[in-house]
């Protein structure tokens, strides 16, 4: 008679470790249902109420997680498990990507240590105050009122990093995946729906027709919905293209998710998010050369997405009584005959390459050349639009046809006034009070107190904007070398960088192939827009559970 197997008895650090990884895994599955689902008092106060659910969640989790990692060392120090050679260890442990992060945690440190902006006031992670009711401000620690992206939110992120990609359970994958779908398909319809002033959560009520446009869905402004789309569609874009159970349940509740996802991108009515989204393609494109199954569905997914434009386009020509009025790009993809007629050429060869399938014809892995050509060919093109914008805008072009076309007339009106803005951002940082501090910038946050400085440009700021504050450059990327300098944009930058041609290289799953372009759409979207409370924080999460599995891979393969 066999004896039963015993289950093995853990050691109380091994209890305590089980215990830290629930509570970090239980953080992650609440910060993707709360953060983009809930709101207060609609719209008027949306942006301050996401920044202080993510403080009050994400300050008592870090509390909580500090007093977990004391209990935890103290306890594997009575057992013996814990000494200086255990500290002395662990950065044979850490990967390129962690010391990016860890790099960008102390730029942001020597940034508001350097920051001449700073105050005497002793910085505190539960102070929640707006700057109109606190008497003093930290700037650098605090950030800008209503903007908040001081020292103390890009510690948070890089804390984020580190306990997520250390200690996220991996068995709550699936469960964290069916949260992040259902939470952003909820979002994702009520966008869709509002564009067609179908407002079932009453969000509009007594709202002018001017903020219609720019609001919607549980997010508040266009641009964060943007954002948000561009960092989360790309996760059940990947799953779909990985998922070979034709007919399933999850196959059909992928092509829902991803038909609605198409309808809201062409409803959400921001331009950055189209060239976020070519890059997104192009990365999932060139992943999908490692099998047939693989390329047939990324040619069904993107089969799927258009013709769910194009329905879109169909309804928003029986109801445009109904319509909220987009801009141009947006209507040209989901009304304009030039893409039904590219609907039905791709129609016709996904038959063609279905039937050569079948037949055993065709192997999508012969043509890796071309692939590469092709690639190599997309990454071309932005230097060339670039230089024929730059000729455009000169008069030197041979031709007059590009001359009103305002993607390709650099002036300040460029962008939605992004030319301005980045013009008058460069010029700030030539003059020689900014070259002083240019290693590591003026502070966190701090751009509007530099750039409105000057009085001579503050009163051209002031008469551009009409009276306005612009608090950022928009563009995340000008914006982190102008408020951190050199090395908080070097650390930061690289961190993208770094994880972006890890999990690409690595990009044998569907895991690493949403990670890989969640990355690079947040990179040229954000080219355009700015940090943000709710999709930045969502960036570095993805971040640490892609370097999770990606070390976890790893480490099987070495076994």
């Amino acid at each position: 008679m066999s004896k039963k197997k015993k289950n093995p008895v853990l050691n109380p650090s091994e209890v305590i470790l089980y215990i830290f990884q629930i509570f970090v895994s239980l953080y992650c599955v609440i910060f993707f249902i709360a953060m983009p689902l809930f709101y207060h008092n609609k719209y008027y106060d949306i942006g301050d109420f996401k920044y202080n659910l993510f403080m009050y969640l994400t300050v008592t989790f870090l509390s909580l997680s500090f007093i977990i990692l004391l209990i935890y060392i103290s306890v594997r120090f009575k057992e013996g498990k814990f000494s200086l050679d255990t500290v002395k260890n662990l950065p044979k442990n850490m990967s390129v990507l962690d010391w990016f992060v860890l790099a960008f945690g102390v730029a942001s440190i020597l940034s508001f240590l350097f920051s001449p902006n700073r105050t005497n006031e002793y910085p505190t992670f539960f102070l929640f105050k707006s700057a109109e009711e606190t008497s003093v401000v930290n700037l650098p620690w605090e950030g800008y009122n209503g903007w908040n992206m001081g020292l103390r939110s890009q510690l948070m992120f890089v804390a984020i990093y580190f306990l997520v990609s250390r200690l996220f359970q991996k068995s709550w994958k699936k469960d964290l995946l069916y949260i992040i779908l259902s939470s952003s398909f909820i979002v994702y319809l009520l966008g869709v729906l509002h564009r067609f002033h179908i407002d079932p959560l009453g969000l509009y009520e007594g709202l002018n027709e001017y903020y219609i446009s720019k609001f919607l869905s549980t997010l508040g402004q266009s641009t964060w919905y943007s954002s948000f789309m561009i960092v989360i569609l790309p996760i059940g874009m990947a799953f779909y293209i990985y998922n070979d159970a034709k007919g399933s349940v999850s196959n059909i509740l992928l092509t829902i998710y991803i038909t609605i996802g198409a309808a809201t991108f062409v409803t959400q009515n921001s331009d950055s998010a189209y060239p976020a989204f070519a890059a997104i393609i192009a990365v999932m494109f060139a992943s999908s050369f490692t099998s047939n199954e693989r390329f047939l569905n990324f040619f069904e997914m993107l089969l799927v997405m258009l013709g769910a434009m194009k329905i879109t386009g169909f309804f928003q020509f029986l109801f445009p009584q109904r319509l909220t009025e987009l801009d141009s790009l947006s209507t040209f993809i989901s009304g304009s005959p030039v893409t039904l007629i590219l609907f039905i050429i791709m129609i016709c060869i996904y038959v063609f390459l279905k039937k050569a399938v079948n037949n055993n014809k065709f192997d999508i892995t012969r043509y890796t050349k071309l692939r590469n050509i092709i690639i190599i060919l997309i990454i071309a093109l932005i230097p060339t639009v670039i230089i024929i914008g730059y000729l455009n805008t000169k008069g030197l072009l041979p031709t007059n046809a590009f001359q009103n076309v305002e993607y390709l007339t650099f002036n300040d009106q460029w962008g939605n006034n992004r030319g301005f803005t980045w013009r008058t951002t460069i010029e700030a940082m030539k003059e020689p009070s900014y070259r002083k501090m240019m290693l590591t910038g003026p502070g966190p946050d701090c751009y509007a107190t530099v750039l409105y400085a000057s009085d001579l440009r503050s009163a051209q700021l002031y008469s551009f904007w009409n009276g306005e504050v612009i608090v950022c450059a928009h563009n995340e990327w000008l914006n982190m070398l102008f408020n951190e300098g050199i090395i908080g944009f070097i650390s930061y930058f690289g961190i993208f960088a770094t994880g972006f041609i890890l999990f690409i290289r690595k990009c044998n799953n569907p895991v690493l192939l949403a990670g890989s372009a969640s990355i690079i759409g947040y990179v040229l979207h954000n080219f355009f827009c700015y940090q943000q409370i709710l999709c930045t924080p969502m960036i570095f999460f993805i971040i640490a559970l892609c370097e999770m599995f990606r070390k976890t891979s790893l480490q099987k393969s070495k076994e």
